[in-house]
């Protein structure tokens, strides 16, 4: 081979290797990428917008997704719904950012993900419904039928993320399990470990094995599920790593952020209205309205909020997910009832009673969500454990609503709208409005037996006009005899509080 040649491959040699490592120190470009943020209590409005959002992510041009999570947890079968969901994503990289803590179905959801990174003070863990042991000292064990139908699909839904991304088995088991325990060991040339109780006996006793040092063996008790911090979360390979933020996430990874979708001021207000605070007022708006309905019926406004506010405490569980569909049908067919009392029947009390009790048991098990085992009516004890909160707000909005109702009472025909529809005034000292405080010498207005025609349908609330004097006045009545048609003659038959009761004449 001449000179000359050699000296043209050797520089061809070294042009590319010199190339090659351009290529190689040359910056790549950023990884478009987006965020979702998983917060509050896990429902199916909560899944339903993560889809959601998740699909706006991809029409952006995402090919990296972080969902951020801050969540309790909340339903598992929506939990097992976002789980599927993650674990079906084939052509984006989704990474679980544990911002502030990622409890029960939230766990379950960022482990489905390809990868979690955590805050700096972040939680994860803590997976399966528990019962508080009697004592108040700790955990006890859920009976085996209830723990076999609750912790079943959930161990199954916990082990097909760990096969996808390589987790260990025994945390989602520790996880999950209020009596199974976790170790970390690690040999002679410091690789570490996850084992179970009977495996941390049997290797460290050989002496080619010893507790892993800077983490407390068992990592769990017996009495507490897996519950751990970024550190050890990292060692025991179920974090990658930590991020203050996302935006810090996002610059570690070489990622673009091309569309930051916060939740929608519709997102936030459904999240608050689904609380128990906010269906605590609602009951009591609903219950109130509906005092004052039976009291000062005819001006339709007092009914209007009544079904605004149980319109609410029925479309939101829906939405929500925690309420079904036969928890509605309870609820109207006791609105049905109070219908039949208040407009075709008044007065017996009976279809009222029935038709409350009946709302009020329809909202209640709106609380408790879907199950996860078969039936209809909720049986975990996490569903039980919501049972007994909602049990604990109506009755408490119950109380309220007597109360207020009771100091309301003397002032509605004071106030400015009820002004308008119940008279008032008097005449001659003789005469005053059904409800209104009697003096000496007063008598109540219109009197039983008094005969006047409505000037509208009586359905049963309307307005009748009645002598008043050498004129005529109008106040609003109730029928006790079903609908009566406009220009029809009643009578008076009962007058008390603000309540006129009137028949056909």
């Amino acid at each position: 081979m001449s000179v000359a040649r050699q000296f043209v491959i050797a520089a061809l040699v070294l042009l590319g290797a010199n190339a090659s490592l351009l290529a190689e120190k040359a910056p790549q470009s950023p990884t478009p990428a987006a965020v979702i943020r998983l917060s509050g209590e896990i429902d199916d409005f909560s899944r339903d917008n993560l889809f959601r959002r998740f699909r706006e992510a991809q029409a952006a041009g995402a090919k990296t997704i972080i969902i951020e999570f801050n969540t309790p947890g909340g339903l598992v079968t929506s939990g097992m719904d976002i789980s599927r969901f993650l674990r079906g994503q084939s052509t984006v990289h989704t990474i679980a950012y544990i911002n502030t803590a990622a409890y029960s179905a939230g766990t379950l959801d960022a482990m489905a993900c390809d990868e979690i990174v955590m805050a700096p003070s972040a939680v994860i863990g803590d997976c399966a419904p528990i019962m508080l042991n009697p004592a108040g000292n700790g955990l006890a064990p859920l009976p085996p039928t209830e723990r076999a139908k609750i912790q079943s699909p959930l161990l199954q839904d916990f082990h097909e993320s760990c096969i996808r991304n390589g987790y260990n088995p025994l945390l989602a088991d520790a996880m999950v399990k209020v009596d199974s325990s976790v170790y970390l060991i690690s040999d002679a040339a410091g690789k570490e470990r996850i084992v179970n109780e009977a495996d941390y006996k049997k290797l460290t006793a050989g002496g080619d094995f010893k507790p892993a040092a800077g983490v407390s063996n068992p990592i769990n008790t017996p009495d507490t599920l897996l519950t751990v911090s970024p550190a050890v979360a990292k060692r025991l390979g179920l974090s990658k790593g930590t991020a203050t933020s996302y935006q810090d996430l996002a610059n570690q990874r070489n990622l673009t952020i091309v569309a930051d979708l916060t939740p929608t001021f519709g997102d936030t207000l459904i999240e608050f209205l689904n609380g128990n605070g906010a269906r605590f007022m609602l009951i009591v708006v609903f219950l109130l309205s509906l005092y004052i309905a039976m009291h000062a019926p005819g001006h339709g406004a007092a009914e209007a909020i009544a079904i605004v506010s149980l319109g609410l405490l029925v479309c939101i569980p829906m939405l929500t997910g925690f309420a079904q569909w036969w928890e509605l049908a309870l609820i109207l067919v006791g609105l049905g009832l109070c219908a039949f009392e208040l407009l075709v029947f008044p007065g017996h009390g009976a279809s009222l009673i029935t038709g409350l009790i009946m709302i009020l048991c329809g909202l209640l098990l709106t609380f408790a969500g879907r199950d996860v085992g078969p039936g209809w009516l909720p049986s975990s004890h996490d569903a039980m454990h919501r049972l007994k909160n909602g049990a604990a707000v109506i009755s408490g909005a119950i109380v309220v609503a007597a109360i207020c109702g009771a100091i309301m009472r003397p002032f509605l025909p004071k106030l400015p709208l009820f002004r308008k529809l119940i008279l008032t005034e008097t005449s001659g000292g003789q005469l005053a409005a059904a409800g209104a405080p009697l003096k000496a010498g007063e008598d109540v207005w219109p009197f039983v037996g008094t005969v006047g025609i409505t000037t509208t349908d009586l359905r049963p609330g309307g307005i009748v006009q009645f002598p008043y004097g050498a004129d005529t006045r109008s106040a609003p009545v109730v029928s006790a005899s079903g609908y009566i048609d406009s220009g029809s003659k009643v009578i008076v038959q009962d007058a008390r509080g603000n309540r006129i009761v009137v028949k056909k004449s």
